[in-house]
């Protein structure tokens, strides 16, 4: 079976969550699990006298693994910030993308890529990262689910409503969302940031230069460049955009991928434990998984699947423990669905 997945999508084994393989390019191709081995034709036990056989082996079950797909998408640059300050209208803006756009929070619910053509240098990949809240770490408004699209971006674009035209205060902004990053990973907290402060259109006065000059006394001493911006009128844009490209030219030209945590193990089945009893009514019963296994891929109604499984069970110490148990001729065993009387 094959299944197709997006670029930057994480295959983990789901009980522990643990990469199984990170699908980060283009075009690649993993095996996950390996299908059973299949079984041998009838051509293959034709003889000068038995031209047309009447046994086939069945095909060997593969092994089963329950896994997760989780998609960590490919880019550049995050934008990343509260609802409603602005990423869509900037992503719309500078890129084809066209993510939804409407005066309410959430208005993103899934991440949105879009294509920067810079003139004069090589583009570069732009992702609107749905809206975070406080608590988005611990998973809080599916924060979780945001959060892990940031992972593989190099560059952190802070969009913030600088003229606070819904109240809010956009220092806290920057200073909660950092905390988030920081509790859900350090390294990501740790990236080259840049303080988009969106809306300038909207003030009055001298509140610009006051609001702004907050920003760059609080933030840009730790290295945080502030960045005014109208994602409306495009103002500041074209700077911001030629910034955040010569922060990616001073990056490693590397991609984030998760090395891989879980190894698959082929199973074995040789030691697998089996049960030999005696019922009420005198019937030897043999269970166990190697067992119904063997049964199950087993003709039994052929003459080479019988001597198969009268192979089996001398091999596997079957014989030897019916003997033990007292077994004699004509006595009757049961395996499952089949009964039959034992001779020698």
């Amino acid at each position: 079976m094959i299944i197709k997945v997006p670029a930057g999508t994480i295959v983990k084994e789901a009980s522990t969550g643990q990469v199984i393989t990170d699908m980060s390019y283009e075009n690649q191709r993993e095996v996950v699990l390996k299908g059973g081995n299949g079984g041998k034709g009838n051509q293959h036990y034709a003889t000068p006298t038995m031209q047309v056989p009447k046994y086939a082996q069945p095909g060997k079950p593969g092994i089963e693994l329950e896994v997760i797909l989780e998609l960590k998408v490919i880019a550049d640059v995050g934008l990343v910030g509260f609802p409603n300050v602005g990423k869509s209208t900037l992503l719309s803006r500078v890129t084809n993308a066209k993510p939804e756009i409407a005066n309410y929070h959430f208005t993103t619910l899934n991440p949105h890529l879009g294509v920067v053509d810079l003139p004069g240098t090589d583009g570069f990949v732009m992702a609107d990262i749905p809206g975070l809240i406080e608590g988005a770490s611990e998973g809080v408004g599916l924060g979780h689910e945001f959060l892990r699209h940031i992972e593989r971006t190099r560059v952190l674009i802070h969009m913030v409503d600088a003229a606070s035209t819904e109240g809010r205060d956009p220092v806290e902004d920057i200073l909660t969302i950092n905390r988030e990053l920081e509790q859900y990973n350090e390294e990501i907290a740790r990236r080259p940031q840049v303080i988009a402060a969106n809306k300038i259109d909207c003030f009055y006065g001298d509140d610009r230069d006051t609001a702004l000059q907050r920003l760059k006394e609080t933030f840009e001493p730790k290295g945080i460049r502030v960045m005014p911006i109208s994602a409306v009128t495009g103002e500041g844009v074209k700077d911001l955009l030629y910034h955040c490209k010569n922060l990616l030219n001073e990056l490693p030209d590397d991609k984030v991928v998760f090395e891989k945590e879980y190894m698959i193990k082929e199973p074995d089945f040789s030691n697998e434990p089996y049960t030999v009893e005696k019922d009420e009514n005198g019937l030897f019963v043999v269970e166990g998984p190697r067992i119904e296994r063997m049964l199950g891929y087993t003709n039994l109604d052929s003459e080479k699947g019988f001597e198969f499984f009268q192979k089996f069970m001398k091999t596997n110490g079957i014989l030897d423990e019916l003997e033990a148990m007292g077994i004699e001729e004509g006595d009757t065993v049961k395996m499952y669905g089949w009964q039959f009387d034992y001779y020698k």
